[in-house]
């Protein structure tokens, strides 16, 4: 179980198990110890698997041409952070909407950090994952140095936007490194402090009302609804910046790409293997991203439209809904 990413035994699971075949009850610590120590004779001990990352990284590049790695050391040689960010990757962001979604979420090894996740919509509309990294925390010498990276990696848009949560760090860091781009925010982020902060019936459905609304009438109308239930409201919105979550207010085409829900989606996609040490992380992101590549090949290998079929069905829709149209010259 403890070699398996996709097996997850927990701590309480220990404890139990303990009980029923032993009759011994432990504490959680004790159990969460020996969970690791098992792990370690399993996997061999996590702090090994740090000096095995840089010929890992020397494999993926020979293996997938293009392909950028990148490792830093602190002073004393200790692990810093890492990068990749595959040759598919690179080359197929040419053809993806200027929209890059950036997302942080904690590793539950041993050792801890962070998986640092940047990814982008294709023509079909799917996921399309552009880099990774690791990290010791959510700072802003972390995100510079995986911003920073990206842009080596893949290089800027004049039209970029850039969308996460409203974590500080990240605003602070794009402003340094990609100064071009449009920082939009992830509405349901968003969505969750406004709830948190004003517990007010009808303000859920207000609030993306006025983020999805089209036109600048239709927002005012809903701003102002929001703020005859708290003005309050109103000026934390205004204060954030509308410009950064309102669609009719985006300077930038975002192809409404309001959330940062792909990038989380990533991270769940290999929520089993953050408990693994870095190399099973890894190989366990290599191994969806290229599930994900072959399955998309395929199915472009079988298509015979002009265009992708995601776009086709949807000019498909929009055609019939649009026949069941009249039209009226004024």
């Amino acid at each position: 179980m403890l070699g398996d990413p996709k097996v997850e035994y927990k701590t309480n699971q220990v404890i139990s198990d303990v009980k029923r075949v032993l009759g011994i009850t432990v504490n959680y610590q004790k159990a969460w110890r020996a969970m690791q120590n098992a792990r370690d004779e399993v996997l061999g001990p996590a702090s090994d698997s740090y000096g095995l990352l840089p010929s890992y990284c020397h494999v993926l590049k020979k293996n997938n041409p293009g392909s950028v790695t990148k490792i830093m050391k602190d002073s004393q040689n200790r692990f810093k952070f890492l990068f990749v960010a595959y040759g598919v990757s690179i080359e197929g962001w040419k053809h993806c909407r200027p929209v890059i979604v950036v997302d942080g979420t904690f590793l539950k090894a041993k050792h801890g950090g962070i998986l640092f996740v940047a990814c982008a919509k294709d023509g079909n509309n799917g996921i399309f994952p552009l880099a990774f990294g690791v990290g010791e925390s959510e700072n802003n010498k972390a995100w510079e140095w995986f911003f920073t990276s990206l842009k080596e990696a893949i290089g800027g848009h004049e039209e970029l936007c850039i969308v996460s949560d409203r974590h500080l760090s990240i605003a602070n860091v794009i402003k340094k490194v990609y100064p071009e781009a449009h920082h939009g925010i992830c509405m349901h982020h968003l969505k969750e402090n406004l709830i948190k902060r004003y517990m007010v019936a009808g303000l859920h459905d207000l609030f993306f009302k006025a983020a999805r609304a089209y036109r600048h009438s239709e927002f005012e109308k809903y701003m102002s609804e929001m703020s005859s239930l708290n003005p309050k409201i109103k000026d934390y919105l205004l204060e954030i910046g509308p410009r950064r979550w309102a669609r009719c207010l985006y300077p930038r085409r975002r192809y409404n790409i309001q959330t940062s829900n792909i990038a989380e989606s990533i991270n769940s996609a290999v929520k089993e293997a953050r408990e693994q040490p870095i190399p099973k992380l890894l190989d366990e992101l290599r191994k969806t991203f290229q599930n994900w590549f072959l399955e998309r090949s395929k199915l472009a290998a079988s298509t015979f439209y002009p265009v992708t079929t995601w776009a086709h069905k949807e000019m498909r829709d929009k055609l019939e809904k649009a026949n069941c149209m009249e039209v009226f010259i004024f």
